[in-house]
């Protein structure tokens, strides 16, 4: 995959397999895209977080786990 700012520069690629130009992908976790901006990549794993502790809403909500378990969860996810 390669990843260009400008779309009709084509370079010659020598490669076994096939190669396509695209705006964006993730590499290693990371979204990689071709502004050079770290925006969207925060955006997203805002996101990822938001979507994981909203999975977690019924643990939250139990009043039978303690306070102190619930904050020891917190900072063991986010920090």
């Amino acid at each position: 995959m390669i990843v260009d700012r400008e779309h009709d520069n084509h370079r010659e690629i020598k490669s076994i397999g096939r190669c396509e130009v695209v705006q964006s992908f993730v590499y290693l976790g990371s979204l990689i895209d071709n502004s050079g901006s770290c925006e969207n990549e925060i955006r997203r794993r805002i996101q990822q977080a938001r979507v994981a502790m909203t999975k977690l809403t019924k643990m939250w909500r139990d009043h039978n786990i303690t306070k102190a378990t619930k904050m020891s969860l917190v900072q063991s996810l986010v920090f």
